[in-house]
């Protein structure tokens, strides 16, 4: 099954919508205003499917809940090697290149689920998620958001490394990074 996230969502704005093939809803995903670091996932019924928290402020350490149960933990993603991030407790590998929203996740060596950037209807840019199992997708979605909210681009000591940089031309959203720098 593939499901598909609008890349403005992700970028902007506290409420995110992810639609299947016939455009509709299966799963919305928001922000909490008081912590912003908690993002809650739900169904298309308004019940609340699963969250990620902060579990470790210290070390960095997230933790995703599926029906109030944690299924996996997320170390801090880090900042030199963004090609390979481990979930534990339900054994998922997340390998391939992060920052462009190109990946796949694989458990006992099976593929899982697989994220790569699409085109969506009207030439809005955004990710499609092919799940083998639907059973994971409340799991691989807050996964998908986790990875395009929380990962952090190596800084650029002035706007003319970031224009020279091959990242520019492919991922829109630095542009405004860009115009913050100047």
């Amino acid at each position: 099954m593939n499901l598909y996230i609008r890349k403005a969502d992700l970028t902007v704005g506290n409420i995110l919508v992810v639609v299947n093939q016939n455009k509709e809803t299966v799963f919305i995903a928001s922000r909490d205003k008081n912590d912003p670091f908690i993002i809650k996932l739900y169904n298309r019924l308004n019940t609340l499917v699963g969250e990620i928290k902060l579990k470790n402020n210290f070390l960095k350490i997230y933790s995703i809940e599926i029906n109030g149960e944690e299924k996996a933990t997320i170390n801090a993603i880090p900042m030199l090697d963004l090609k390979y991030v481990y979930l534990s407790k339900i054994n998922w590998h997340v390998m391939g290149n992060l920052v462009m929203s190109d990946y796949h996740v694989t458990k006992n060596g099976k593929k899982i689920l697989t994220v790569q950037p699409t085109i969506l209807a009207q030439g809005h840019p955004g990710l499609e998620m092919k799940f083998t199992n639907m059973e994971d997708g409340p799991i691989g979605t807050l996964l998908t958001i986790f990875l395009n909210k929380y990962i952090k681009l190596p800084t650029f000591s002035s706007s003319t490394d970031l224009n020279r940089s091959l990242l520019k031309s492919k991922i829109p959203y630095l542009n405004n990074f860009k115009n913050r720098c100047e």
